[in-house]
Formats: structure tokens, sequence, C-alpha cells
């Protein structure tokens, strides 16, 4: 079982990574081979829309850069039985260079009209399950919703028949790595807020269940049955 972590998260260490790195840790304790890819490690031009990549299923991009990780990106998708797409709230949506990715990853989508609604498909071959989590600087998890929902209509399942076998979502993270901060510095962070002390420990409780939801999610990823793949 081949697993693969995609950050969008353009801050390393973030909630988000942490996040991904605990699914990654989960699969592995099953088995699992992961790798895990940061959007801000990424050279990825800005999509054009000239649609030429609808006709023969290759960006013209990748075509004239040979530095553009396109290219790589598709490759190491094609080759993963799993997938984790994780990102931070940005505006109730994904950050510009995560949008961006998946921009350019339209070219690995086929839509066929005259059916209502019209029949999508993806042009990446073979069944892959997935995972996808949305970390949210707002206290209020509904705002993550519409990243929840980017992330699942982004996680190539379509026409291949995987599923997202888990959903995870955390808000009120104001520093980066905040899952992972000891109890003296939540309690200046909530002090700096005026958060009352008490609800550092429900915060604590918190970040240790996602955790370990993480943990348990990955587990389950790399358990589950996929289709054999043509590689």
């Amino acid at each position: 079982m081949k697993i693969l972590g995609i950050v969008g998260s353009p801050r390393k260490g973030s909630s988000t990574d942490l996040l991904v790195d605990m699914v990654l840790q989960g699969a592995v304790s099953r088995g699992a081979a992961v790798e895990k890819i940061n959007i801000s490690d990424l050279n990825l031009a800005f999509c054009t829309g000239c649609m030429e990549c609808r006709q023969t299923g290759v960006c013209r991009i990748t075509k004239e850069d040979s530095d553009d990780d396109l290219a790589m990106i598709i490759e190491k998708i094609a080759r993963a039985e799993g997938l984790v797409l994780a990102s931070p709230v940005y505006m109730r949506y994904v950050p510009g260079q995560f949008k961006n990715l998946f921009d350019r990853l339209v070219s690995q989508i086929i839509i066929t009209p005259g059916k209502n609604p019209p029949e999508i498909k993806c042009r990446i071959q073979g069944k892959r399950n997935s995972i996808v989590i949305a970390a949210c600087g707002n206290p209020d998890i509904k705002m993550a919703t519409e990243t929840l929902e980017f992330l699942k209509n982004a996680a190539f399942v379509y026409g291949n028949g995987g599923t997202v076998v888990s959903e995870l979502a955390l808000g009120g993270l104001m520093l980066p790595g905040q899952i992972n901060l000891d109890k003296r510095k939540l309690l200046n962070l909530a002090s700096n807020l005026n958060i009352p002390e008490p609800a550092v420990d429900n915060m604590i409780k918190q970040y240790k269940s996602i955790k370990e939801q993480a943990y348990q999610g990955g587990q389950k990823l790399a358990s589950m049955k996929v289709d054999t793949f043509s590689k």
C-alpha cells in the first residue's frame, strides 16, 4: 500500500502539516509506504486557462517548462493507492498556492456532456481512497465546510470507485503548530486572547483527540483493500 500526503499549508510545521504526519504515522503502523509533499516545495506556474489540456490530458506549461512540477505530482498520485489532502482555511477556502495545484490538475479530469449531471471521470487510473483535513483559525468549525468540500472533490475519487474515508476539521488555531504546543504556551496564548484559563484544558483534550483520529484514520486507510493498479 502506497499513501501520498499533500499538505496545502505554505508553512511547514503548521497544525495542518502535523495532522498529515499523524495520518501517515498511522498508515506506517499498518505496513504502508508513505510520502509527503508540501505545497511550498513545489515549482508550479499558474494555470493560464488555455484549455489545451482538456483534449490531450497534458498541460501546455509542462511541455514548455521542464522545471515545472506538475508531471511529477501526477506520477506520484498515479502510484498512490491512498491520498491525504490537507489544507488550512484561508477566507473559508484553500490557500491560493494549493488551489493552483488543482487548477493545473484539471488536465486529469474528463467531463462528458450529454448527461444530467454530466459524467465526470479521472484520467489517473486506479482506485484510491482518501482522507481530507481542514485546519481553521476561526473557532467556528463551520468556516471549514467549503474547504472540506473542495478537498473531497479534489481527492481523485471520480469514476474510480474510491471513497473519502475520513474528514477531519479543527478550529481556533491561532499559532503555527498549535496542536503540539505545551500547556504553558497555550496558557500564554489564552491570556493574550482573553480566553478563560479552563478552556485551555479543553483545547489540550481536543488536540489529543484529533491527533488520535488522524492516526486511526491512517491505519484505516492503509488497511482498506484497493483494486490492483497497473503501473
